[in-house]
């Protein structure tokens, strides 16, 4: 999967193929003139929002998962689905090992550290995920110790 940058490079690539300009894509999806610009130079937003995806993903005529690094979930419901009981031990764990620790994360940090430990669990038993988090929070504060 893609990081944010990597992604603003291809829309920027893509609009420029598709012979836009960023106000021209920025008013097509129902933004203000400068904020295709500002996402793609400045990188903020950090990632588009849900709506502004779907819009850029109908006028570039690209799929929407091209568009972020998150995984979205799957409209054929015979695929797998987000598993909340998974997301909510994960969330529980950091919660307990930052308290534990006395430690911070900041909230983009702490969301990053959710979706690497959920990508690597979401298709685990709940039972079998309980390990598998512990063993990634313990490799992570490993980490941080040695930075």
């Amino acid at each position: 999967m893609e990081n944010t940058d990597e992604i603003r490079k291809k829309i920027a690539r893509l609009i420029r193929e598709k012979g836009y300009n960023y106000a021209r894509v920025s008013l097509a999806i129902g933004k203000n003139i400068a904020y295709i610009q500002q996402f793609i130079k400045n990188g903020s937003p950090r990632r588009l929002g849900e709506v502004e995806r779907k819009k850029m993903a109908a006028l570039l005529q690209v799929d929407e998962q091209e568009l972020t690094d998150l995984p979205l979930q799957p409209s054929d419901s015979s695929q797998a689905v987000m598993k909340p009981e998974i997301l909510a031990l994960i969330i529980e764990k950091i919660e307990h090992w930052l308290v534990l620790r006395n430690a911070f994360l900041s909230p983009r940090d702490k969301a990053e550290l959710i979706k690497l430990i959920y990508l690597k669990v979401y298709d685990e038993s709940v039972e079998s995920a309980q390990q598998k988090v512990n063993d990634f929070i313990d490799i992570y504060d490993e980490l941080r110790k040695a930075n």
